[in-house]
């Protein structure tokens, strides 16, 4: 008995001649020579180590091996016939968006400019807020944008796209109410609990103390719509501040806490052709809303 392994022009072949009764109707269907289709029938028989079919006048008649094995085959050849399927399907459907996880602020931003990013890159992206440094390692997006270049763990590549300028904002109304005076008595809207110093809460909380403290609010968004709802005083990024005509810039950005925004994706990510163009549409947005971003223009 010959060891080996079948190959699947053996059992294709080995199908067709059991279909076709003959090894000529076999060479016709399928367009080979006798010898090609015998060669290979002889190859499924050693490694069978029995005769599959009985050579009759003018025709071939399975065996009890060949009847074993062609209800193996036909198996064979419905799992293949259901896999070419899948892959069809796969090829015709619409590609994954790429995934951008980002910080609530820059996630605001991107979607400000939604239009322009995937008019540049030409793909499909899912933009998903996040704070998780890891989420990179996990697969669960493909680009992440961070605020401070913060190790993560893998194979990661980062490099620094912006800068991100913040200020103090209030309705003009609430200011006309007080005049525009000193920020001593006014409301603030805090940020979270500062658990570092320094930070941006820390910083308001002490910028805060010459107020009333009115609230904490987590996300950057709640704290731009209590601020134009004239609740008081926010630390808000200068593209979100600047570009809202309801609210008044109380002093120049605060340089102490602009951040550095970093794109990072996984390594073996560098060579996907949508990953590598949503990337660089990225960095161009950053680059041609510098001074936005950077509150150096108002817009």
């Amino acid at each position: 008995m010959t060891t080996g392994e079948p190959n699947w022009d053996d059992i294709r072949i080995f199908l067709a001649v059991a279909r076709a009764g003959s090894l000529t109707e076999a060479a016709r269907r399928l367009r080979l020579s006798q010898p090609t289709i015998g060669r290979h029938l002889r190859s499924l028989e050693d490694l069978a180590g029995a005769r599959l079919f009985d050579r009759l006048p003018n025709r071939l008649e399975l065996t009890a091996r060949g009847r074993a094995l062609l209800q193996a085959a036909g198996g064979m050849e419905e799992g293949a016939g259901a896999l070419l399927r899948e892959l069809y399907q796969a090829a015709a459907a619409e590609p994954e968006p790429v995934r951008v996880s980002a910080t609530s602020s820059v996630s605001l931003f991107l979607t400000a400019h939604l239009q322009a990013l995937l008019a540049e890159s030409g793909q499909a992206v899912a933009i998903g807020t996040s704070r998780d440094r890891a989420n990179l390692a996990r697969r669960e997006a493909d680009i992440a944008l961070r605020m401070r270049r913060v190790p993560e763990e893998g194979d990661l590549a980062a490099r620094r796209i912006g800068r991100i300028g913040f200020a103090l904002y209030a309705a003009r109304a609430y200011m006309e109410q007080r005049g525009h005076g000193s920020l001593a008595g006014l409301d603030f809207i805090g940020l979270p609990e500062p658990e570092r110093t320094p930070s941006q809460s820390a910083w308001f909380d002490g910028i805060a103390a010459q107020g009333v403290l009115r609230c904490r609010l987590g996300e950057v968004y709640l704290r731009h719509r209590a601020a134009a709802d004239g609740l008081g005083v926010a630390l808000l990024p200068c593209f979100l501040g600047d570009a809202d005509d309801r609210l008044l810039r109380l002093g120049e950005p605060v340089p102490e806490l602009a951040e550095d925004v970093y794109l990072m994706l996984h390594g073996d990510l560098r060579r996907d052709a949508a990953v590598r163009a949503v990337a660089e549409a990225l960095a161009a947005l950053f680059r041609r809303r510098r001074r936005a971003l950077e509150g150096t223009r108002r817009s």
